[in-house]
């Protein structure tokens, strides 16, 4: 048996890096920027440089993986190969230059997550380029199973190279007392994935893709691993979905959010079992798979009815954000996909290719999954504050104005100046809402709402040593909101409403007085003279009842005023005067002082527990 050299190892790398040198050089330049973050993290104060800087050389990996297959494949001159490659670098440069550049920026997560996007494409890019020009499918699927199987190989390399070094650097360290820094054991994991694992993927790829469309025989545990593996997790998957369908017909009950994740999940999970087995469905005894495929597509459909069906309602009660409308694309593309293959078309670039110029169209623009989500989000914000008559002709109404001689620290002389207007659920919708906007768009939308430069007090925070930067907090507190959630346990509990407590009762000016509580079910009679009086309650309004006249309280209206100037507590104490009412029937002239209303306040809906006081008669003359 004859063992491989060190010669032969050095040559195969040697010419590896010949061929792909822009790939393995974004490699290391990756590696080195994430050895830098790992060893000086105490003393970088401002990490995105570096990190943007790693993330794009993570991205210039696949990017010039693409463009030297794809000259390989179509045999480009070097003038026109440099010119893309010139492409290439400006592109890296402007997603760099689109990534948060200062630590204390305004919204830091949509950059990134279009350059996941951007990822996510670029590796699409891989997948079909080369072939994008012919009608090569053999050497198309061919030239994506070596990629399969080479990362899959170059992982596993990876993950046995770095194990066996751990623990070689743990037994010296044991065995000899040599003191290891922690980092290490990171740093050897960085250079094993990123430098290691790349130069051995990029050594297996084929010199010549030309050739792959000749390639007839196909590893039969690829058709193992698909056929016996993927495929009945796909079945146990599709019945699963197929009963919560039947679920939700027969109880009438409309689909949770999380169907579309797991639909979109099944059906990408099927279309890579397709693809892994494509070309095993082209001989006489596998006829089964082309059915199969086809099948699959049909069975799909009433599940995309179903998952649009749920996006759309999540959309109508909370608006459009990233994710739903990237669920919402994704229904689109896998519709399409399963249209076209219904149609019994058979080119399987269909489904890389489609999917990356969806990506791309929604990742910018007015169209685009980001000035859409924050478009809704404002408008949705904005209809709210207007309907409870915060927001009005376009400005905030009662708006919390800052002290400006206060800052950095947030001063006023008023606070929570709207925070009773709104319902418990209005209330969390709201901070739901600024929390989105914070993590995602940033406030700029709604600034001209707003009659103070809340940026600028904010970077006055910012910039001051001990204080902490929460923009969502201090927008909703200057629309006179507390930055709180109102959880259940909160709005379902009791709260009451009292006038102090009077040790002696004055009925100066009244000839009778009687003292009453009136709970949900029980009733008061009593005579006035030679008059009955009744009180009696039914829902929310209290009936005063004498032989000929009729009084109502409306309870209501009452606890509206009291909630909307006190706001709820366990045992809220009021001016009696402001729980003090005047009635007058044909022979009476009434006085009521409400001692105590007692409420609950279950799921935005008022219900009136009990309500005592003191009635006060002067009989008319």
């Amino acid at each position: 048996m004859k063992f491989l050299s060190f010669k032969y190892l050095f040559n195969n790398a040697l010419k590896s890096l010949k061929r792909f040198p822009l790939v393995i050089l974004f490699a290391f330049v990756g590696v080195v920027l994430s050895l830098i973050l790992i060893e000086y993290d105490d003393e970088i104060k401002n990490k995105l440089p570096y990190i943007n800087s790693l993330l794009s050389s993570a991205l210039g990996v696949p990017l010039f993986f693409c463009l030297s297959v794809y000259s390989n494949k179509n045999n480009l001159t070097n003038k026109l190969l440099y010119i893309l490659y010139g492409i290439a670098f400006l592109v890296l440069i402007l997603i760099y230059l689109s990534l948060p550049s200062i630590e204390d920026t305004h919204s830091t997560s949509v950059p990134y997550i279009r350059y996941g996007v951007f990822n996510v494409i670029i590796h699409l890019l891989v997948s079909f380029t080369p072939f994008v020009k012919t009608k090569e499918l053999n050497g198309f699927w061919n030239y994506n199973k070596t990629l399969f199987i080479r990362l899959c190989t170059s992982v596993l390399y990876s993950f046995f190279i770095y194990v066996g070094l751990i623990l070689a650097i743990f037994a010296v360290k044991e065995l000899f007392n040599v003191n290891v820094h922690d980092e290490l054991y990171l740093d050897i994991y960085i250079i094993t994935i990123g430098l290691f694992n790349t130069w051995f993927f990029v050594a297996g790829i084929p010199e010549d893709l030309n050739q792959l469309e000749t390639i007839k025989t196909y590893p039969k545990g690829l058709k193992i691993f698909s056929q016996y593996v993927l495929l009945p997790l796909l079945m146990i998957y599709l019945v699963i979905l197929y009963i919560y369908v039947g679920k939700i017909i027969f109880y009438w009950n409309w689909p949770k959010g999380i169907v579309s994740y797991l639909i979109s999940g099944v059906s990408i999970l099927g279309f890579f079992n397709i693809l892994l087995i494509y070309p095993y469905g082209k001989t006489s005894e596998n006829e089964w798979i082309q059915k199969f495929s086809r099948a699959f597509y049909i069975l799909l459909t009433p599940l995309l009815i179903v998952l649009f069906i749920a996006i759309c309602m999540r959309i109508n009660d909370y608006g459009i954000t990233i994710k739903r409308y990237a669920a919402f694309a994704l229904g689109i593309w896998i519709s399409l996909v399963c249209l076209y293959f219904i149609l019994k078309k058979n080119n399987i670039k269909f489904i890389p290719i489609s999917l990356a110029i969806i990506l791309a169209l929604v990742s910018f623009g007015p169209w685009g999954m980001f000035t859409i989500s924050e478009k809704s989000q404002v408008h949705r914000l904005k209809e709210i504050l207007e309907h409870n008559h915060i927001l009005v002709d376009g400005k905030i109404k009662n708006e919390v104005i800052w002290a400006q001689d206060s800052l950095p620290k947030f001063y006023a002389e008023k606070k929570l100046t709207n925070n009773n207007i709104l319902t418990d659920s209005v209330h969390n919708e709201v901070k739901s809402i600024i929390d989105y906007l914070d993590d995602h768009h940033g406030f700029k939308q709604i600034r001209p709402w707003f009659t103070q430069d809340i940026d600028a007090m904010i970077s006055s925070e910012t910039n001051h040593r001990y204080s902490y930067n929460n923009e969502a907090k201090k927008y909703m507190e200057s629309m006179g909101l507390k930055y709180q959630k109102h959880y259940s346990w909160r709005s379902n509990r009791s709260y009451t409403y009292g006038s102090p407590y009077k040790k002696v009762i004055e009925t100066k000016g009244y000839d009778y007085y009687y003292s009453f509580s009136v709970n949900k079910k029980n009733t008061k009679s009593f005579n006035i003279g030679n008059q009955k009086i009744q009180i009696s309650r039914k829902n929310k309004v209290l009936y005063l009842t004498t032989n000929k006249d009729s009084v109502v309280l409306n309870i209501s209206k009452i606890h509206q005023e009291l909630y909307k100037t006190h706001g709820k507590g366990s045992n809220t104490q009021i001016p009696k005067e402001q729980l003090t009412q005047f009635f007058k029937t044909s022979k009476l002239d009434i006085k009521l002082e409400i001692e105590r209303l007692h409420f609950s306040y279950k799921n935005d809906t008022l219900e009136l527990n009990s309500i005592s006081g003191d009635l006060f008669f002067k009989e008319k003359e």
